[in-house]
Order: structure tokens, then sequence, then C-alpha cells
């Protein structure tokens, strides 16, 4: 009786601390697991460079590999086919795997070994947390891990390794309740406010910045920016120094006195922190400012490479690191952010022992309604972050509107038991709209503010853009592992001054503004004066109505800098995708999710059950609504405004201060360009680029290139267009076969996962 009583009045403390908003992170029990048998990593073989895969990072160099290889083993009657092998000794630098933690988690490994080994577990910081025991026989091993959202690293301490599956169970969340009884005549109770931290790291020895060299004008990488000029340049070069038993192999040299606009290195940090940095240098002073130039401490850095340490108390999302005088050499810059998060704990204990607990499903913890969703993120914004969990698929009335600066809010989706991810449907949203023009007010999820992140999610039906960035307010927000499809504009958008966005592993596809007769909705559109600093990583954009990414500025505007990494596009600005022409000619099923598709179906009821007994019946009368009048099927398609284009760089305003830093991107069967200048003038740097079956593969001249290398292409139809002294290389007859091939299976993969709303992660089109 006495249990059922506290049991009662805990859960009334808790619903009440809900309601006052002491704690607004909902807790969920998720799952994400890895398997090698799965064909994205059962096809990598040798890994001889740092490869992530679906947000799993396997760490490896030229001389210390790892590889994914055929062996069977079966574990609790569970067959496994694929390991990986980590091949000997690691460290977090080398034959490691960096696992993404969301916090208190439970980690299972499915593992083996010739003998016993030691697989250690360990942290961001590389301070090892745990071990696992792998013996001769396969068998799952398990970590409880009590930390906060970041990674952890496991490595062999001595020889090989086999890796089969691992998998992470999230329990936690950063604001908690929790309780527990054993059986006990005197009980006790605590309230407590305790701090969540988390910590994120650049090392330039990295593959996106050792390949650098000579920066001349400002770059960014991973959410670091380099600011650099022609005269006051910066450079990452090779040079071994060890700290605390960690090799660093390469480093940054700032080369000379600098300022918050060149020569520095301005960091993301969020508000308080402590700031770290490897460094070395003939005594010289590193000066730290904040996002406002202001001088807020320094560091004195001597000719023995060693860690440095800084405390920052200020609230500035950013801080500045440069020298005040003569070059010094950094190889690692780490931030350790501290968030404060409030508890409840209510314990008893007695002499008998007994204990009982409870914890959330994840049906039970995510929100399952528009009305539910919207309060919740309301409440995460007015406490000053949280995570809002979203579960199944939540039909939207309306907007999703993230306005609030510093929110430190995310929105994430859970998984259900068949691994499939929340869909966002906006169909009722966009019914309003039908027939109609839209404005802001009709996008999707809208983020004017900043520090959020909208992470495994699929947005789909908004009457504009499905997920829109705009204003200059709207800087450091993320949007990971997300799905944009069949929205009546772009997929993504950014603009107006939104800034340092980053963009990860998102999909966008079949986007199509119908009343616009197709010239708007673009896969990804990082335009009209678009802020500094967007980057775009392992992003894919195909089978939309106008390009894949497009970069259009009006006069006025100015869109400065964009990276793509690791991106590809395909089949973007074809009219027939949309009436269901293109579909029926490949032998595809009908996409009745298209916008015109269901306007088809609605004008003719015989039209799905032809097409599916193998005719195509499209109705000739005039239905469709558009800016034009009412058009039929063959005049919306004469009156089309798409472009077939992959990646359009920019316009005739936009002027060799815009920069675009293309790196490892693909594009493929486009009518018009694959990668398109737009009769722009920007500065551009291509590193690894593959352009084929495209009307021109590569239109870009007259830009002003700073880098140029591993650009391939073929089977244009007219010539390439790129600056004096340039060129294409052409790959042989045989490889072109296998390039096709290639990334005709690899898109057929993340289309298929996208279709079973499963989240394809970062995969890599193998070209190069």
């Amino acid at each position: 009786m006495k249990r059922k009583l506290i049991l009662a009045m805990l859960t009334l403390v808790c619903a009440l601390a809900f309601i006052l908003r002491f704690t607004v992170e909902v807790g969920a029990s998720t799952s994400t697991s890895w398997n090698f048998k799965n064909s994205n990593f059962k096809s990598l073989g040798t890994i001889s460079s740092t490869t992530t895969v679906d947000n799993l990072t396997l760490v490896a160099t030229s001389s210390k590999t790892m590889s994914v290889k055929a062996n069977t083993v079966t574990v609790d009657s569970t067959s496994y086919t694929y390991c990986l092998a980590v091949g000997g000794s690691g460290s977090t630098s080398y034959r490691s795997v960096k696992v993404p933690v969301e916090g208190e988690s439970t980690i299972k490994v499915i593992l083996d070994a010739a003998a016993s080994r030691t697989l250690v577990v360990a942290n961001s910081s590389g301070t090892q947390l745990s071990t696992m025991s792998a013996t001769s026989t396969a068998a799952q091993a398990t970590y409880s891990y009590t930390g906060s959202s970041g990674y952890i690293y496991l490595y062999s301490s001595n020889s090989n390794i086999n890796i089969y599956k691992i998998q992470v169970d999230y329990t936690g969340s950063s604001s908690s309740s929790s309780s527990s009884s054993s059986s006990s005549s005197s009980s006790s109770s605590s309230s407590s406010s305790s701090s969540s931290s988390s910590s994120v790291s650049w090392n330039f020895k990295d593959t996106d910045f050792k390949s650098l060299g000579t920066i001349t004008s400002t770059t960014t990488v991973d959410d670091l920016t380099l600011n650099a000029t022609s005269s006051k340049y910066m450079q990452v070069k090779a040079n071994s120094v060890t700290v605390d038993s960690t090799s660093y192999t390469y480093m940054l040299s700032l080369r000379g006195g600098g300022s918050t606009s060149y020569r520095s290195v301005k960091i993301p940090t969020g508000g308080a922190c402590t700031l770290k940095v490897i460094a070395d240098a003939d005594s010289k002073t590193l000066a730290i400012a904040d996002a406002n130039g202001n001088r807020v401490g320094s560091l004195s850095i001597s000719s023995t490479a060693a860690q440095y340490s800084f405390s920052y108390t200020g609230s500035t999302s950013s801080l500045y690191i440069y020298s005040t005088s003569c070059n010094i050499n950094i190889y690692k810059i780490q931030v350790d952010s501290t968030s404060s998060s409030s508890s409840s704990s209510s314990s008893s204990s007695s002499s008998s022992s007994s204990s009982s607990s409870s914890s959330s499903s994840t049906t039970s913890s995510a929100v399952t309604t528009y009305s539910a969703l919207v309060s919740a993120i309301d409440s995460a914004e007015s406490a000053g972050g949280g995570t809002v969990y979203v579960s199944g698929t939540i039909a939207c009335s309306g907007q999703i509107a993230l306005s609030t600066s510093n929110a430190n809010v995310t929105i994430q989706g859970v998984a259900d038991s068949n691994g499939q991810y929340p869909v966002l449907e906006f169909y009722s949203f966009y019914s309003n709209y039908i027939g109609k023009s839209t404005s802001d007010s009709a996008v999707g999820i809208r983020i004017t503010g900043s520090y959020y992140t909208v992470k495994n999610l699929i947005v789909q039906h908004a009457p504009d853009n499905g997920i829109q960035l705009k204003g200059s307010s709207a800087k450091y927000n993320k949007v990971v592992d997300c799905i944009c499809r069949y929205n009546n504009d772009a997929g993504l958008q950014i603009t107006n001054g939104a800034a340092y966005n980053t963009i990860t592993n998102v999909s966008s596809y079949r986007n199509c503004d119908i009343y616009t007769l197709g010239g708007n909705a673009d896969g990804f559109a990082p335009k009209l004066g678009a802020g500094a600093g967007n980057v775009f990583n392992y992003c894919y954009a195909w089978d939309n109505s106008d390009d894949g990414w497009d970069s259009y500025d009006k006069s006025g505007d100015l869109t400065p800098d964009i990276t793509y990494n690791y991106c590809a596009c395909w089949h973007n600005g074809d009219s027939t995708t949309f009436t269901g022409e293109w579909d029926f000619n490949e032998g595809n099923d009908l996409d009745t999710d298209m916008l015109l598709i269901k306007l088809i179906c609605a004008q003719s009821s015989s039209f799905a059950t032809k097409y599916a007994a193998g005719t195509l019946s499209l109705p000739s009368s005039s239905f469709i609504v558009t800016e034009s009048g009412t058009l039929s099927i063959s005049s919306w398609k004469s009156n089309y405004d798409g472009n077939p284009n992959g990646f359009k760089f920019g316009s005739a305003y936009s002027s060799s201060s815009c920069v675009r830093t293309v790196k490892n991107c693909v594009c493929w069967d486009h009518d018009s360009k694959g990668f398109d200048n737009n009769n722009s003038s920007v500065t551009a740097s291509f590193t690894n680029c593959m352009s084929f079956d495209n009307g021109y593969n590569y239109y870009c001249s007259p830009f002003t290139m700073t880098k140029w290398s591993g650009v391939y292409g073929f089977n244009g139809s007219s010539s390439d267009k790129v600056p004096s002294g340039y060129s294409v290389s052409t790959p042989s007859s045989s490889k072109q076969s296998t390039i096709r091939s290639t990334c005709t299976s690899t898109a057929a993969s993340i289309i298929a996962k996208c279709a079973a709303n499963k989240l394809p992660g970062a995969v890599t089109f193998d070209v190069f």
C-alpha cells in the first residue's frame, strides 16, 4: 500500500513538473544499429581512409587499415555473415569505430577474435571509459554509457577483433525524473540541478582539413570557419607531434598575426564552454575574441606542443582565435560546452532489498499529433532547450515555426519497430492552397531562429518549401537525416541572410510547384541572398521540377559562400516525371504521392486503374489551375518552366566574391547542364567531381578557379565550357560503364530506402 502511495505521489509530482515546465525533454527509448552485412558496409572492402556510412564513422589510414569481409557466425540464433576486421591495435585516430550516442545509452557489440582480446571503449577526448572482451566464440558484449550526447570510440587494445554488429539503445535524456524503492522504513527525497556537457572537436589531420593546403579565402569545414585572404593566407600541412601519448600529424599554420577578419579560426561554441587547443609556437600569444571581436582572453603557446585550455563564461555563439604576432601551429581544437538541466529523484531503502523501476516506451513518450508537437516545441523553447521526440505519421494542419534565438531545441524522429521514420504530413495544410500562389506562411517547417536541430523526419506535401531557413537570425541550425519530398516548392531552402547552417544526410525529391509551372521547386535552394557558411554534406536531389541545387540571386542579393561535400543529383527538371509518363516508361508503379498525380486522379477516376493495367490514359481537359490560367496536361508541359540542371551556382548577379566549394560531388542525367554557372562569375574550388550524361557536363566559364583537381566527365551532349587553362579528364570506356552502373545502383538504393520511409544516411558514390 505504501509503495502504491509513493508511486502515485511521484506520478503527480512528475505531471506537475511538466506543466510548470521544470523539465521539457521527453525521455524516449530508441535503438539504432549497424550490421556489417548491410550492402553499404559489405561493399567497402579494405578501408584506408576515414569513412562514414549511415552516421557510423570508420576511422582508418593508409597504413592502419581495416576491412569488411565475409565471415559467418551465429549468436542467439541470429546469423551474421559479414564483419569489420579492425586489423590490429587502434586509437581514436585509426583502426577505430566512432559511434554516435544521444546520451545515456546501452552499447551492444557482436564480436569475436582469434584469441582472448580487449575492445576499448573511449570518449571523444580519448579517455578510456571501459572495455569489452572478445573471445574465439562470437557473442554479444554490453556497455552502459552514462555520458552526454556525442560520440564514443571502439578499438582493439592489441590485435585484430571482428565486429559483426553495433547497436545503441538510447535510454536517457538530459532532463529526467526517476524513482526507485528498496523496501525500507525510511525514505528520502531530493531535487538537484545537474549539468549536461557535450564535446565537439576538429583535428587537422582529418581528410577534409588536410586536403586544404594553402587557404586564401574564408573556408568552412564541419562548422569550423578558417578566415583567410589572398595576402593573409594560412596553410594546413603535415607535421607530427605527440601530446599525452596521442599523435597529431597535420596542423593549421596561422603564418602570422591575425584578427577576426583574417588568419583566424571562428569556432562555434553556443555560449559558456571550455576551449581546448593543441598547439605549439616559438613563445607566441594566441588571442581569444568573442563574436563581437572583443578580446576575452589569451593563451601563451610555447615551442613544445601541448594542450592549452580557456574557460569562457560569456554567451556569444562563437569565439575567434588568432596569433597576436607571428606563426602559431594548431593541431586540434575542442569545445566542451556545459548546459544546466533539472532532475528530480526520490528513493527509499530498507533491509528487504527489493526494487522496482519503470521506463518510458517509444510510443508513449514521443508526440504523435500536430497540436502536441507544437506544444512540446513551445515548452522546449520557453525552457531554454530540450529534445522533442516524434513518432508515427503526424497530420500537420499548419506550419511548424521555429523562431527562437539560441533555442538549443532538437526535434527528433523515432523509428518504429520496422525501422521506418516519422512523417510530417502537410497535405491537409496544402489543400488550402491548391490552385493558388503561396508565401512563407505556407512553408512546412520554417526556421527563423538559431541553434535548432531537425533530425530523423520525413517532410512531405507542404504548400511551399518543405523546410525553409530564412533571415539573418537563422544561424547555426542543423537538418540531419531528413527526407523532403512531394512539396509544392523546393524541398529545402536557405535564404535572406540565413547563415552557418549545416544540412547533412538529407534527400530531396519529387518536389514540384504546380501553380508556377515547375519553375521554383529545386531539391535544395541556398539562394536569394542566403548568408555565409552554409554547408551540405551527403545530400541527394533527384526528380525535382527545377534544379537539383539552385543558388539564384536577384539584383541586390548576394549568397557569399556554399560548400558541397559528397553530394549527388540526377534527373531533375523533367516535366514528364510529374505527369506519370516517366515512371510509366520506366516500368515503375504510379507514384500517387505526387501532387500533380493527385489532381490527375481526381480528374480521371480510371487513370490509376488503367495505369496499373498497362495503359497510360492522361485526361485531355483543362483542369490544372496555374498563374497562366487553367491548363491541360499538354499545355502545362509546353509552358513548363523547370530547369533540367544539376548544381546551379548563381546568377548574373553572383560575382567573384561568391565562393562555391565542391568536393566529391556527382551529377548525371540532366538535359541542360550538370555543373552550371547560370551566367555567374563566382570563385570556385572543384575537388573530385564527376559529371556525365548531361547536356553540358560542366558549364563553368568564366569562373575564377582556386582549385581544380580530379574533375571528370563523359558523354555530354555538348562540349564543356570551362575557364582557359583547365580541362576535364575523360575516364576510359570500361571505366565509364562502371561509373554509370555504380551511380545507378547507388541511386536505386537511396530511392528504395526513401520509398520505404527509411533514411539512407551518408552514402558515398564510389566513382573516383
